[in-house]
């Protein structure tokens, strides 16, 4: 026991590395406060999420931080108290994050720019996801005329090469996102000095997104948000299956914080 004990301390002093997280936003901002709980901003099933284990677990975390009640009632007046940089300073000072990676392409109430974050953590960057280049591209057209795919994907090439690349499976469909359809990418020597990495770790394609880190250099992979905390059996087996092939210097944990500080502590504590 003393050596999970000297493991333990060892494990709570490390400094995190937040490898993809999200912009936080305003405290009047329209998002619920409720989402910080949930996987999903703004799905069907939010009213669903308080009757989970995972969200009583992850309420009772946040109330011990901040040593109110036991509501969610109670973590909000904490909050307003506070006011939104005290508050976030407390979330991130507690899970240790001194390196914020941030994509700021998904579209948020109030959503804060990246500058602002700055005064959480040391070291503030940006990564993108390469949906939310084609989405910009598609939208700003092509002088009037229809796109055609060779024009299109000579401007999107260009748009890729100015930017660290980073790949994430679909969110609603995931059978298109088993990342072994990356092959013809990952062969394509314009991309083999770009790092790719597998946020999530291609969730549920675990096995298949650890394969690849081992066999392309080029390939890194993440975990966070898809790991089960309440559930221990599942969060050994996720975990093991990331580390069976992939080289541990190549895997990166996120917290997948979006909208709320209090969702960054979550996702690294």
């Amino acid at each position: 026991m003393e050596n999970f004990e000297e493991l333990k301390r060892a494990v709570e002093s490390v400094e995190m590395v937040d490898a993809h997280a999200h912009n936080i936003v305003a405290l009047d901002s329209n998002v619920p406060f409720l989402n910080c709980f949930s996987e999903s901003i703004g799905g069907k099933t939010l009213s669903d999420s308080p009757n989970s284990v995972d969200f009583q677990v992850n309420l009772n975390e946040i109330c011990e931080l901040y040593g109110s009640s036991l509501s969610l009632d109670a973590v909000e007046e904490s909050r307003r108290c506070l006011g939104l940089e005290a508050s976030a300073a407390v979330c991130f000072k507690a899970a240790r994050i001194v390196i914020l990676l941030i994509d700021d392409g998904i579209k948020l109430d109030k959503k804060l720019d990246i500058k602002w974050h700055e005064s959480l953590v040391p070291t503030v960057g940006r990564i993108l996801q390469v949906e939310h280049v084609a989405e910009n591209i598609l939208e700003k057209g092509s002088d009037g005329k229809l796109w055609a795919l060779s024009s299109f994907m000579e401007t999107f090439t260009k748009e890729l090469n100015s930017y660290p690349l980073n790949l994430e499976e679909k969110d609603l469909d995931l059978r298109p996102g088993n990342p072994l359809n990356l092959r013809n990418l990952l062969e394509d020597t314009r991309f083999t000095k770009n790092r790719l990495v597998l946020l999530h770790a291609s969730f549920p394609f675990l096995k298949e997104a650890s394969y690849l880190a081992s066999v392309y250099p080029q390939v890194y992979l993440d975990f966070g948000l898809r790991i089960p905390k309440p559930n221990f059996h599942g969060l050994v087996s996720s975990v093991k299956e990331i580390l069976d092939l992939a080289p541990i210097n190549k895997v990166m944990i996120n917290s997948s914080g979006i909208a709320f500080a209090e969702r960054f502590y979550l996702g690294i504590a």
